[in-house]
């Protein structure tokens, strides 16, 4: 009879069986898109632009030079006149000189000022004229004067000197007028708005008008042989305002031709 408490002997299991194929990591779900649906792209989000894009781009590159023209001209305008000279615009002229009693600059501003058919435009520049000449030599007495055409030249009728008709960049282009007649001294007569004599440097300012006037350089006692160093300078009370409204509408001009540029070549959104 066995012993029920007698210990049973122990079962060597053995080695496992491999994996099957069913006992393997399950393929991912199946993602192709049901029978039937064909597959979708996503939205294109383009722009587009119309008439009134390519209307805009052209207008703003059409403007944009003028309004960068502008700008540029206020700010040379604006610069220059705050190194000028007191406000005057300068230019020194080569030595002018004469064999006879004077050098004469006649009419100089018929042209500019020209009288009755705009009257305005002298009043609104209000400019005004500087010149100051030194004579060739230290001892010599130099007289500058202007005053009406009309003045001048009977003044120095029947006398020989050169009227400065034309400038080649700073260099005078005379025309001689013959005479022998002898003058008074310059200093003795009554008729100049403005005059300026003596040695060394000589200056005078004249505050321009309407009219026909003209420039005479001359030796203080009248006598022939002239000859000077002269410089003349402008000034004019719009020339600042001129600078500043060019500054502005050439800011405002660039500022709309890029917003121009700027929404013509982006278009709009596609739908």
């Amino acid at each position: 009879m066995t012993n029920a408490t007698e210990p049973r002997p122990a079962t060597n299991p053995g080695p496992l069986p491999p994996p099957s194929v069913d006992d393997a990591v399950p393929p991912p779900p199946n993602r192709t898109a049901p029978t039937g649906f064909a597959p979708t792209e996503p939205p294109q989000h383009g722009r587009e632009r119309g008439a009134g894009h390519i209307a805009a781009l052209v207008i703003g590159c059409l403007t944009l030079l003028p309004a960068l023209g502008m700008l540029a001209g206020g700010v040379a305008i604006t610069v220059a006149h705050g190194v000028a000279d007191d406000g005057f615009f300068d230019v020194t002229i080569d030595r002018i000189d004469s064999d006879g009693v004077a050098v004469a600059a006649v009419d100089l501003w018929d042209t500019a000022a020209d009288d009755e058919d705009w009257p305005w435009v002298l009043d609104w520049l209000d400019p005004d004229i500087r010149l100051e000449a030194r004579g060739a030599r230290s001892t010599d007495d130099v007289f500058i004067g202007i005053a009406a055409t009309d003045d001048i030249e009977a003044y120095l009728d029947g006398a020989s000197f050169d009227e400065i008709t034309s400038f080649d960049d700073r260099t005078p282009t005379y025309l001689p007028r013959a005479g022998d007649a002898v003058v008074a001294p310059p200093t003795e007569q009554t008729f100049w708005v403005a005059e300026a004599s003596g040695p060394g440097v000589r200056q005078l300012e004249w505050e321009a008008r309407n009219g026909d006037w003209s420039v005479v350089v001359m030796n203080a006692d009248g006598s022939p042989e002239v000859a000077a160093d002269v410089n003349v300078g402008v000034s004019s009370d719009a020339v600042l305002p001129i600078g500043i409204v060019l500054l502005v509408l050439g800011g405002i001009g660039v500022l709309g031709s890029v917003a121009l540029i700027v929404v013509g070549a982006r278009g709009r959104a596609a739908r």
